[in-house]
């Protein structure tokens, strides 16, 4: 497949929007694509509200954490965009690696983005990316994504019946796809569809991959030592982000002992509950929250005081 959506879906209703009345225009939509597709991006909070977004009991959507930056590979075209993903809140758990060449379609009034995927799915962490070709990556001709701004969004889509990728069991599918990319939110959704039109993937959920922007935080905790010791422990300069991220410390006691912190920028999908940044203190990993302190979503500055652990997170 292309690895550019990351579910599998019906494709949006919603439109590819008119080109624009003259070609000029796409060169700055262009350098404005590649910035706003830069970032962390994360879905945690379509895996939190999974029940409240109508999602069966037993298929919920799968966590997703996908990287973007842009990379250097001249061989690629001039403007290069690298993803790297991985799911379960895990780091180890490796998704997909991509990279996106992106240029101005004259022809069809719109920018497009070749998508090419490495030989086993994966680069090595050292690998010389200046040295990269089509001829060195995979490529699906016909599977180009092809985006056009829409106000203050960017629409992206492959054409209908464009791209056809033949499986290693022989058979042929079809690959459609749409994306919606604004400032803080990235929706993806892939249609894949055998030649007699039927969805490869019905069990998967019928919706996009929900991600937004993932803000990095900086912490610090400071935990009093268990008697007979005395003093504090105390971490600093711990990383987290707020789709979900987590970070955890071990203290020096004699009787060594884990704290986490987790955070979410809650965006509540129905009801009237206030979206807040929140912050959840845990003792144990995969259970529930001991506490938690919450603030407006745009705070830069959250903490917590529970005598028996403080600290506090700021961007």
């Amino acid at each position: 497949m292309t690895g550019l959506a990351l579910a599998a879906g019906p494709v949006l209703t919603q439109s590819a929007p008119p080109a624009p009345l003259a070609a000029g225009p796409l060169e700055r939509d262009l350098r404005a694509l590649v910035e706003m597709f830069q970032g962390d991006w994360d879905n945690a909070e379509q895996v939190g509200f999974a029940e409240e977004l109508g999602f069966p009991a037993d298929a919920p959507p799968t966590r997703r954490h996908v990287t973007i930056r842009r990379v250097e590979a001249p061989g690629l075209g001039p403007l290069v965009l690298k993803l790297d993903e991985y799911r379960n809140n895990d780091p180890t758990d490796l998704g997909r690696q991509r990279f996106y060449a992106l240029a101005v379609d004259a022809d069809q009034r719109a920018i497009r983005m070749d998508s090419f995927t490495p030989p086993g799915d994966r680069l090595a962490p050292d690998a010389n990316l200046a040295s990269l070709t089509p001829a060195t990556l995979r490529r699906n001709p016909g599977c180009e994504t092809l985006w056009r701004r829409s106000a203050d969004q960017f629409i992206g889509w492959i054409e209908d019946g464009a791209c056809s990728v033949r499986t290693n069991a022989g058979t042929t599918l079809a690959i459609g796809a749409e994306i919606v990319l604004s400032e803080d939110q990235l929706w993806m959704t892939e249609t894949v569809r055998d030649t007699e039109g039927r969805d490869v993937t019905p069990d998967e959920p019928d919706a996009p991959v929900q991600y937004r922007r993932a803000t990095a935080f900086t912490c610090w905790i400071a935990v009093p030592r268990q008697a007979p010791q005395e003093g504090w422990f105390f971490a600093r300069d711990l990383t987290i982000h707020d789709q979900g991220g987590e970070v955890w410390i071990t203290t020096d006691e004699t009787t060594p002992r884990s704290f986490g912190f987790g955070m979410r920028n809650v965006r509540w999908p129905t009801g009237q509950n206030a979206d807040a940044l929140t912050l959840y203190v845990h003792d144990q990993r995969g259970a529930p929250a001991i506490s938690y302190a919450w603030a407006n979503p745009d705070a830069t500055r959250i903490g917590i005081n529970l005598r028996t652990l403080q600290g506090s997170c700021s961007r």
